[in-house]
């Protein structure tokens, strides 16, 4: 037997469509849900999905808590770094101009005369010719000895 509109509008509890032309002729079913148009029926979650996704929630929480508490640590480190090493760049500074002062020509040549007794030279140094054949005699009488 073929459904037709009249079938259907006849008999709405042998058809799981019915047919709305903006009146409604005929019985509603009565094992058929109401349904609103903007009511949508949802299926209740489980204990067990709700206890396994605040689960989840409470790990990200934790890692994400850890992370952060890693990187403070971190970040402190580098600090006590940084602060060492500009404390050794201080001192290097300290000793390079300490170096300077102690290797100025002045202070040298003044405890070269106080303290060592040496006087600069009071007439020019003069050059030496060396005879470069006698050099070489007085090398091998060296080796022979």
């Amino acid at each position: 037997m073929g459904r037709t509109v009249r079938n259907v509008l006849e008999n709405p509890r042998n058809s799981r469509r019915l047919l709305y032309n903006g009146d409604f002729h005929g019985e509603k079913p009565a094992n058929e849900p109401v349904r609103g148009s903007a009511s949508v029926l949802r299926q209740p979650s489980s204990i067990f999905n709700t206890v396994l996704f605040l689960c989840l929630v409470a790990v990200a929480i934790v890692i994400y808590i850890s992370n952060i508490i890693a990187v403070n640590r971190l970040a402190v480190e580098v600090n006590d770094l940084q602060q060492k090493y500009d404390a050794i760049l201080n001192e290097n500074e300290i000793l390079r101009a300490e170096i300077n002062r102690r290797s100025s020509l002045e202070r040298i040549g003044r405890i070269a005369t106080e303290q060592l007794g040496l006087q600069h030279p009071r007439e020019q140094p003069q050059w030496l010719e060396v005879d470069q054949r006698r050099l070489e005699d007085i090398q091998k009488a060296e080796r022979r000895h």
